[in-house]
């Protein structure tokens, strides 16, 4: 579980929980759609993933509720990014073969994101 912390909240019994589950499914969906032309190549799967999940906000509300708490929650969009970036990786060494410097890209990102994911785990 992951314990979110609405940005603008430091009481703790508003707090909103979400499962590990819910994230990987987030980053793995953002990593199927076309990407946005953005600066950052993951800015691009970041807004791609925003309007999918408004496209669907009314067919599946719990799920659009569980994305709008994550990306509203105290680093809860960094670490979104963050497990985009691993899948988006993953599929580069699924094309490419694993690489030197893929292998450092993934293992850095890796790092990064079990260091916020323990910010949050309860």
């Amino acid at each position: 579980m992951l314990r979110l912390m609405p940005i603008s909240e430091t009481d703790l019994n508003k707090a909103f929980y979400i499962e590990l589950n819910d994230l990987d499914f987030f980053a793995h969906k953002a990593s199927t759609l076309t990407p946005y032309e953005a600066w950052q190549e993951i800015d691009g799967y970041n807004e791609a993933l925003f309007d999918y999940m408004q496209s669907i906000k009314y067919q599946d509300k719990d799920l659009f509720i569980k994305y709008d708490k994550l990306i509203h929650a105290y680093r809860g969009s960094e670490l979104l990014k963050c497990a985009i970036s691993l899948y988006l990786i993953e599929k580069d060494m699924k094309l490419l073969g694993i690489t030197s410097i893929l292998s450092e890209r993934y293992n850095n990102m890796q790092q990064k994101y079990i260091s916020i994911l323990n910010e949050f785990e309860e």
